[in-house]
């Protein structure tokens, strides 16, 4: 054997024996997810990594904006809408398949430390000209759930804006640039700092939380069955979410 064959056939060699000792990088899954997730997102993808043995990325958004971006190519093999109406959109655009639904979630009103902010007791209160009040966009799950629960009860309320998404909208009472807004039970939650006011229950509007797979993305059937599972229930419900 040359020198030069002997060179190349140890190379190849040192490659093969590098390659097997290396170990293969975990598969990564991209997650969408509406904002209201972003609490829980942590413990999610350590139990996912640890169960699958999958790399676990979380990005949020507005749920309704979800569709038009699966559409523009983004790389989410699982996504999880805020309502089912959201995730029914996308099935019917033939986007996802293999839907779940994950759980539930309802409406409650957080209030900032303001003159304004400490005399609401009720969601009528939000109608005072004297409050100033922050809502999701009606584009929005939390905006669509606002908007019905508003037009149940007959009520006005001048918003100052309608944000993105549940957690913009929280943003602007936990800066201060609001006295109140309409948000997720979760969300005010995640906010202690702000006082919750709850909504009657014959009054509020609970959402269905749902995720779905992907249409054509690997390991997505794998995560779904991991969200219905005790041990991530376990930690939906910790953050606040009821079960579906």
């Amino acid at each position: 054997m040359s020198r030069r064959s002997s060179s190349a056939s140890m190379l190849v060699a040192g490659m093969f024996i590098a390659g097997g000792c290396g170990g293969a990088e975990s598969a990564r899954v991209d997650i969408l997810a509406a904002s209201s997730y972003t609490d829980v997102a942590e413990p999610l993808e350590a139990l996912l990594e640890e169960e699958l043995g999958l790399d676990v990325e979380f990005s949020f958004g507005s749920s309704g904006s979800f569709l038009e971006q699966i559409r523009q190519g983004a790389p989410a093999a699982v996504v999880i809408t805020a309502d089912s109406a959201t995730m029914q959109r996308m099935s019917d655009a033939g986007l996802v398949d293999s839907v779940v639904s994950i759980a539930t979630n309802e409406l409650v009103i957080v209030a900032a430390d303001t003159a304004a902010g400490r005399g609401i007791e009720s969601v009528t209160d939000l109608g005072s000209s004297d409050v100033l009040v922050v809502l999701c966009a009606s584009s929005a799950p939390c905006g669509a759930a606002t908007d019905a629960l508003l037009g149940g009860i007959d009520l006005d309320v001048d918003a100052a804006s309608r944000e993105p998404n549940v957690r913009a909208t929280l943003t602007k009472v936990r800066l201060g640039e609001a006295d109140a807004a309409i948000v997720y039970r979760t969300d005010a939650l995640a906010s202690p700092e702000l006082r919750a006011v709850p909504i009657a229950r014959v009054d509020n509007v609970q959402v269905i939380s749902q995720a779905a797979a992907v249409v054509g993305r690997e390991d997505a059937a794998r995560v779904l069955e991991v969200f219905t599972e005790p041990a991530a229930m376990a930690i939906l419900a910790k953050a606040g979410f009821g079960s579906p």
